[in-house]
């Protein structure tokens, strides 16, 4: 179990310890794309390792303190890097492998990270080394192209334990120092650096131990990116301080074969797994029931669904077919969480609650019977607030006040888990992270920027502050939009829809609602997009009574996701305006207007949908 000894903050006390009592105790084994075994460490390994590159990090002239960016492809390199950034002092600043191939579009983020992170170095290995080279050959001729930032890069699996007396690991001064940077994943803004202290990492730690049952035995399998906070720290960091064997697997293996995922779980008799709702939705549709009767799942005790909205079709789905795998049906765990948080805000979610949408519009719970499915929404829960000390609160995000028991509002949370705030950012710090009660209240919480409420002492989220869509008065939950249309035809991707005001940023016009749709296929005929854009639309007014401006038709890649498979639906108001104006071009890419939305006047014949299709044809 994690050590929290009260004469070290150091999150790597544990590693210390097995490193010495248990050396040949399995922590990490990375599967490869087949799902076979491709290398695995110990806890005597790890340490030796973590020796050695927190000696290197002091060779090449790091202090404590300092800021590492890593960049690596999915590796236990990785881990080995990680750990001896703290060994050292020095902070690392976990990110996103650019595209060497695509720097334009990649390197921009990148080199904004660096810059704001101020950071002393990067880290890799030598397989991104290689791509990175090859990468800045062919990008040579570029007329155009985004160069790398000037820092120093170093090569980590270059260093190997030489016998010579390693540097004594860093013990750091007190709870509050930083123990890294995590960077958000920009779903709604810019990314930021969150200070994540040891104090915080601590805590997290125990209470993910505590909440998922973790413990020497466990067994986890997680494709979940090894930057992102629910990879890093439920999975990879959870592991560090004691907690069982983590097979670790690429998100690109999982993608491409998601057999793989259960293939290894069944093989080494998981007990626990995480990953966002549209992983269990591609799990149904990309798996047969032969195979899934094949696979043993019985001893998975919990499948963690956190990252994005979990629907209650998706579990309902993935708990049916996956009965044929002995899966059992309380195993499916939601959970609520942020990175300004260290992740977990709420665990333990396993029902729905069904309510009256058009009181939810109104921010107004009002549950509905089992029977009932006309004007019904229904909400997984995110399960209960769990940890020690922990407050969290529903709050009129205008006036600051609580609101009053079963209304929506803005979720608001403070623990020892809340994280010390952004990096460099004073100003953004404050409003985020010290937000105080209208009561006068001194503590200060977290303002989340998600809306919720409570029902039986359990969390409900219901969507992002700055993705809300008002109409006329009302409040419109875009995934409750995307949730509605996307069965009305059978070419749209499940996965791939988008709804979003837009309207441009300082204008004001009233709302325009924007779908953006993908489809199965690359391409569509133009008498189908016309039938999926009409279907959208029927959709829209007889659900929501809600007209939409425009319907965005295309392939994959047209709604714009960050790693952790939320929406970015700001990043598509954008895209849909660069459209508009000829600023991007695409083929593939097909847009509907309303005719009102192109001046024509309403009541004439030339005003009806069916006979004023506007499709503009771009090429990227």
């Amino acid at each position: 179990m994690t050590d929290n000894s009260a004469h070290s903050h150091s999150i790597l006390t544990t590693l210390r310890r097995l490193g010495d009592v248990e050396p040949d105790r399995r922590l990490f084994t990375f599967v490869n794309e087949t799902g076979r075994d491709q290398e695995t460490t110990t806890a005597g390994q790890l340490a030796h390792l973590v020796d050695a590159a927190a000696t290197a990090l002091r060779t090449w002239g790091l202090c404590p303190g300092d800021r590492a960016v890593l960049v690596y492809p999915p590796s236990l390199e990785f881990v080995r890097a990680f750990a001896g950034c703290v060994a050292a002092g020095v902070v690392p600043v976990p990110v996103y492998p650019p595209n060497p191939l695509r720097r334009r579009s990649s390197v921009g983020n990148f080199a904004a990270i660096v810059a704001d992170s101020g950071a002393s170095a990067v880290l890799t290995n030598g397989a991104y080394h290689r791509a990175r080279t090859v990468g800045s050959v062919a990008g040579f001729t570029g007329r155009h192209d985004v160069s790398w930032p000037d820092i120093q890069w170093y090569r980590t699996d270059r260093v190997r334990p030489d016998g010579a007396t390693p540097v004594s690991w860093h013990e750091p001064a007190s709870a509050d120092e930083p123990a890294f940077l995590q960077y958000t994943s920009g779903s709604t803004a810019e990314p930021r650096g969150v200070i994540i202290t040891h104090g915080n990492l601590h805590a997290e730690l125990a209470a993910n131990a505590r909440d998922l049952g973790l413990g020497p035995s466990t067994r986890a399998v997680c494709w979940v990116p090894q930057y992102h906070d629910l990879g890093l720290i439920s999975v990879i960091l959870s592991t560090l301080a004691g907690n069982g064997h983590s097979h670790l697997m690429s998100p690109i293996t999982f993608l491409r074969r998601p057999r793989v995922w259960f293939d290894v779980m069944s093989r080494v008799g998981a007990t626990h797994t995480a990953a966002p709702n549209f992983a269990f939705e591609i799990a149904v549709r990309k798996t047969t029931r032969d195979q899934r009767r094949n696979w043993d799942l019985s001893s998975l005790r919990v499948a963690m669904s956190a990252g994005e909205p979990i629907r209650e079709t998706t579990v309902r789905s993935f708990l049916t077919a996956f009965a044929d795998a002995g899966l059992a049906p309380d195993a499916f765990y939601g959970a609520y969480g942020l990175a300004e948080h260290t992740v977990s805000v709420s665990m333990g979610g396993r029902r729905v609650l069904r309510v009256d949408r058009n009181e939810v519009e109104r921010s107004v719970v009002a549950p509905l019977g089992k029977d009932i499915d006309v004007g019904a929404a229904s909400y997984f829960s995110c399960g209960r607030i769990t940890k020690p000390d922990a407050s969290v609160v529903i709050v009129d995000p205008d006036t600051c006040a609580l609101v009053l028991p079963g209304q929506v509002g803005e979720i608001w949370v403070d623990s020892p888990t809340k994280a010390a705030g952004y990096f460099g950012l004073t100003k953004e710090t404050r409003a985020t992270f010290h937000a105080t009660l209208s009561t006068g209240e001194p503590r200060e919480y977290l303002r989340t920027g998600d809306t919720g409420f409570f029902h039986e002492d359990e969390l409900f989220v219901v969507g992002r502050l700055k993705d809300l869509i008002i109409v006329n008065g009302r409040n419109l939950y875009p995934q409750d939009i995307e949730n509605g249309v996307r069965d009305c035809h059978p070419s749209i991707r499940p996965g791939g829809l988008a709804a979003f005001d837009g309207v441009r940023a300082g204008e004001d016009e009233g709302c325009q609602v924007v779908m953006f749709v993908e489809t199965h296929e690359d391409r569509v005929a133009a008498p189908e997009c016309e039938q999926i854009a009409d279907a959208v639309r029927r959709r829209l007014i007889e659900e929501f009574q809600v007209r939409c401006h425009a319907v965005v038709i295309g392939r994959q890649g047209l709604v714009r996701k960050p790693t952790s498979g939320k929406v970015r639906r700001h990043a598509c108001r954008d895209v849909f305006h660069a459209l508009l104006d000829g600023r991007m071009a695409s083929s593939d890419v097909t847009v509907y207007r309303t005719a009102a939305a192109v001046g024509v006047q309403p009541g004439t014949s030339a005003a009806r949908w069916a006979r004023n299709r506007i499709p503009w044809r771009v090429t990227r």
